[in-house]
């Protein structure tokens, strides 16, 4: 448990900035990374930074879906908070250039690189809730203060905290609700702008402070989204008035911060009944920043759902989409200047796609008919991957002291209908007061490589549970990105792969789930229950499962030495006829103590001769089963000794390439892996190749082929 100390803070702690100091010089980013969507956010509010202006200054993963695979859709999304210029002088913090007639004050958690708006980090972060390098996340109390606040900054309101973690959680007594969750507080000052200002810097900005948490779950239902919650907190001494807030929401498929590839045109598309605003790409065919051509099939949905918005209605009244940079200083545009971007996208005053003038765009075929109404284009098109959304409250006030909250998720899904299905589990969630519908506890899962053999051990905690049913487990072998070769469509879209293998209680429910129509998808499994069991032992080498523990054990023979695999045991229950089956889902870290684990079948190293050195496969072919793509072109050295050196000629005694192995830097001790390139890396032709493996308890010579 931290300790905890009470802070009074009368004032902004930088209400007076000179040139010297930054309150930037506080913020911090970390990564969410316990489900599908993995994202580097900051302690300022801005959740992803995929900066199209400067991609060198981009963050992976930035909003990366599914995690693994390497591909980030996010370029800019924050909030932003505004209110008309004629307020009370107790709630400014500073007043724009009376000769730039400006509309109104506009602060956001954004930043010009990636977010595409037009002023520079309007909020800093206190930096008494900061300690180290990262942003406070709750499952790495490294990154919480040394000594937790027991107050909030100004108004001295009381910090509630976790009883049992000391983790200031969202619960209404400082629950933490979520597996993973981040936590900092932010105040409004102006921006860095005013720092570099060579005359009057003029930092127009209300007098407000943010709240700002992220919370992602595990778990089939929540493992597509985070959520967000932003708490709008008054801490001047008047009334704000009209006051508005927004979701900024900068998705692209895929986003321009990769360098060294085309991008275009996007979708962008609004669902009321949802409050979602979502986009993929308009053709289906995009340059992957990995080598080739991404799969139409991979190109996901994304977009944010609002939960709840500031003001009396809780809702969304205002939906503008638009492009970066096109129109940018007319009503359809982004404005170019924060007051305008509060009038032209907070506000959505007067866009020519909102046919009915209610805050709406709804005519993207610009007919002045609403696109739903006569069965139109229904989409904005971001051209050359622009295009950015934003939801909109309506007005409210907020009386000093006071507070209002908005809550949205970054959502993810493979298809319209996946996301769609996926923004309602998020709304379940949110309306439930978060409370999870969860599968049976995850087993805590450990792997023994062998020769062409791989051993999955777990633990039986799962089976405690008095719904569960079974486990599936599956294998990897593209660091987690898919999860077998079979896959199948539910009901909604969602993809699910079929497992290596199940194993389901002999109690007669067997077969696909019939109780609720919408998850007959889902295989409870034949009633076959044939795994080894077993129980810990001294002799056992294990990190995790302690001596006496029961265990499950799945021998897996169909493997080949040196290659990665990644395995993970799902423990699925039976269904409760509220929702259907719930089985877990995968750890992004098989490093950790979970249900994911990585492994590299091998043989045991040489100790006395090179008798059983062997080149796999020989001969080599691009077609041969084991390969894993066309950037993994290799072959192996095996049964190696744990260290000496192998020299590869061509078939006219050309010494073309030298390994030195080392059985602590290999991908296992007893094998070696060439990459078939060259001393000058590149790929070799094919025919027949010699080599000569020497070491200190001998020599070994022999031949291999190469088909290409």
């Amino acid at each position: 448990m931290k300790k905890f100390i009470s802070l009074l803070i009368l004032n902004g702690l930088f209400s007076i900035i000179s040139a010297q100091e930054n309150p930037m010089n506080f913020q911090r980013w970390n990564i969410f990374d316990i489900n599908k969507v993995r994202t580097e956010f900051n302690n300022t509010g801005l959740l992803c930074n995929g900066n199209q202006q400067s991609s060198a200054l981009a963050r992976q993963p930035s909003f990366e879906y599914p995690a693994g695979s390497g591909l980030s859709w996010g370029t800019g999304v924050g909030v932003a908070v505004g209110a008309p210029l004629a307020q009370d002088p107790g709630v400014v913090g500073g007043y724009p250039n009376p000769a730039n007639d400006y509309y109104a004050f506009c602060d956001a958690t954004l930043d010009e690189g990636p977010a595409a708006y037009w002023d520079e980090e309007h909020f800093f972060p206190y930096p008494q809730f900061v300690n180290g390098g990262k942003a406070a996340m709750s499952h790495q109390t490294e990154t919480w203060p040394s000594v937790w606040p027991t107050n909030y900054p100004i108004l001295n309101d009381e910090i509630k905290f976790d009883s049992t973690t000391g983790w200031p959680g969202f619960g209404k007594n400082g629950e933490q609700l979520a597996d993973q969750e981040s936590f900092s507080v932010v105040e409004a000052w102006g921006g860095t702008d005013q720092l570099t200002s060579t005359g009057p810097a003029y930092p127009n900005f209300l007098k407000t402070q943010m709240v700002i948490r992220g919370m992602a779950w595990e778990g089939t239902l929540y493992e597509d989204f985070i959520v967000w919650v932003y708490i709008i907190r008054n801490v001047g001494s008047a009334p704000i008035v009209d006051m508005r807030a927004a979701i900024h929401a900068d998705f692209s498929f895929i986003p321009q911060f990769y360098p060294g590839i085309g991008y275009d045109d996007d979708r962008h598309y609004y669902f009321p009944n949802l409050q979602l605003a979502a986009g993929t790409d308009d053709n289906g065919y995009e340059e992957s920043p990995l080598g080739g051509v991404i799969p139409t099939k991979d190109i996901p949905w994304g977009g944010v759902v609002a939960l709840r918005m500031p003001g009396p209605s809780k809702k969304v009244e205002t939906y503008d989409a638009y492009h970066f940079w096109q129109a940018a200083t007319t009503n359809k545009g982004n404005g170019a200047r924060s007051d305008w971007y509060f009038k032209y996208n907070v506000e959505n005053f007067n866009d020519p796609e909102d046919s009915d003038k209610d805050g709406i765009d709804d005519d993207f075929d610009h007919n002045g008919v609403p696109d739903a109404a006569e069965g139109g284009q229904g989409y904005y098109l971001g051209l050359g991957a622009d295009g950015i959304q934003n939801l909109g409250s309506g007005k409210f006030t907020l009386n000093a002291g006071e507070a209002d909250t908005l809550i949205f998720a970054t959502i993810f899904g493979t298809s319209e209908k996946d996301i769609k299905s996926n923004a309602e589990r998020a709304i379940s969630l949110y309306q439930s007061n978060w409370k999870v519908v969860e599968a049976p506890k995850a087993p805590t899962v450990e792997s023994i490589p062998g020769d062409r053999q791989v051993k999955i051990v777990w633990n039986r905690k799962s089976e405690e549970d008095p719904q569960f049913e079974g486990y599936k487990i599956y294998r990897s072998q593209d660091g987690g990105i898919s999860w077998g070769t079979n896959t199948f469509k539910d009901f909604d879209g969602g993809v699910h792969f079929i497992p290596l293998a199940q194993f389901d209680l002999e109690n007669g429910v067997k077969g696909n789930y019939k109780t609720l129509p919408q998850y007959a998808w889902f295989d409870l499994g034949d009633d076959s229950w044939d795994q080894l069991k077993g129980v810990v032992d001294i002799t056992d080498d294990f990190e995790y499962l302690q001596v006496g523990d029961s265990v499950n054990i799945f021998i897996d023979n169909n493997v080949i030495n040196g290659t990665k695999y990644r395995y993970y045991v799902a423990a699925y229950d039976s269904g409760n006829g509220i929702v259907g089956p719930l089985e877990n889902s995968f750890s992004n870290n098989p490093a950790q103590m979970n249900n994911t684990v990585e492994v590299v079948p091998q043989a045991k190293t040489a100790t006395d001769n090179l008798n059983e050195v062997r080149v796999v496969p020989n001969p080599y072919s691009v077609a041969e089963l084991w390969e894993q793509g066309l950037n993994d072109h290799q072959i192996q050295f095996t049964n190696l000794p744990e260290s000496a050196t192998i020299k590869i000629f061509n078939s006219a005694g050309e010494l073309i390439k030298t390994l030195d192995h080392f059985s602590n830097s290999s991908v296992a001790p007893s094998i070696e892996v060439w990459n078939l390139k060259n001393e000058f890396n590149q790929l070799v032709g094919p025919g027949v190749y010699f080599y000569y493996v020497r070491s200190s308890i001998g020599d070994k010579r022999g031949k291999f082929f190469i088909i290409l």
